[in-house]
């Protein structure tokens, strides 16, 4: 079965928030093996949401997704994200030290060390 959601039906034309692209899992029938996703009308995707909507895709492996009426800019940040996602994610800003605590009281102790 395939399945056609059209975001700006559950959405406004912006999509915000990683809180928000969760809720279209729950719009995702169990039987349909294809789901497209159209974008017509939506003219801003955050990066949290199109990172939440790439975890969804990731989860639902059974299904193959597609994307239908994307403006430049949603197609964009879809390919960016993506893109990121595929890269190994690095902890750290250049020369920076980074510290590890295992609890609030540890935190603590470094601070007042300091």
């Amino acid at each position: 079965m395939t399945q056609t959601i059209r975001l700006q039906d559950i959405y406004s034309a912006d999509l915000y928030t990683r809180s928000r692209a969760s809720e279209l899992r729950a719009c995702i029938n169990d039987d349909a093996n294809e789901v497209t996703l159209d974008f017509e009308g939506i003219g801003f995707m955050s990066r949290s949401f199109a990172d939440e909507v790439c975890n969804i895709i990731d989860d639902l492996k059974d299904k193959t997704f597609t994307f239908t009426g994307q403006n430049n800019d949603v197609a964009t940040m879809m390919t960016k994200v993506r893109e990121g996602r595929s890269r190994e994610r690095k902890r750290g800003v250049g020369n920076a030290k980074m510290y590890e605590f295992k609890d609030m009281e540890s935190l603590s102790e470094f601070l007042l060390a300091m």
